[in-house]
């Protein structure tokens, strides 16, 4: 990193937003143009630009950087689209998994009472469990995966994290209360869908 490069990071920790511009206006759109390579889509691609330049706002006084500019940038890209992706795929596989689970549910319900439930239901209830899903709180969240994404043991969830594993069923059931209080209005088609977990 040279003095120039040096001189720029102490403006920015000083907060000298022109300076900060100036940084914007030259990374911005090669930035860009690399996230969108990785994640394929425009919003997706500015969103993850944007959101790097806030944080670098909001931290800067905390901030480190022991390469150059254009290296610590593109790899902090590089870090937001993978990080961009493996959500992508977890959500991905949820949606998929929980599908297959509603279908299933539905041809139970049918085969006990004279009922179906519309596309536009389906489809609201699919809404829910992902709202839920991505409401929970980070480590909820992770065990809920691991759990009913992932399909592993309470132990083996607990030797990952490395935690109880009455802590493991804490989580799981914190979660479940939650799906539960968010699909009330659909509450056969929940019990079907813990039957089937």
């Amino acid at each position: 990193m040279d003095n120039s490069e040096k001189n720029t990071i102490r403006l920015i920790r000083q907060g000298d937003k022109g300076v900060f511009k100036i940084l914007f206006e030259i990374y911005y759109q090669k930035l860009y143009l690399y996230a969108k390579s990785y994640v394929g889509d425009a919003d997706t691609a500015k969103d993850i630009v944007q959101d790097l330049f806030i944080t670098l706002w909001e931290k800067k006084k905390n901030m480190v950087i022991v390469s150059s500019l254009s290296s610590y940038f593109f790899r902090a890209i590089h870090n937001k689209c993978i990080q961009f992706l493996r959500h992508k795929k977890v959500i991905f596989k949820f949606r998929e998994k929980h599908m297959l689970k509603l279908k299933e549910a539905e041809i139970l319900y049918n085969t006990s009472v004279d009922f179906t439930f519309s596309e536009v239901q389906f489809n609201e209830i699919l809404n829910i469990l992902n709202r839920t899903y991505n409401s929970l709180s980070g480590k909820t969240r992770e065990v809920f995966r691991l759990s009913r994404i992932e399909a592993r043991r309470n132990q083996d969830i607990a030797d990952t994290l490395n935690i109880n594993i009455k802590t493991v069923e804490y989580y799981i059931t914190k979660a479940l209360k939650i799906f539960h209080r968010s699909l009330k209005d659909y509450f056969m088609l929940f019990v079907l869908f813990l039957c089937t977990c």
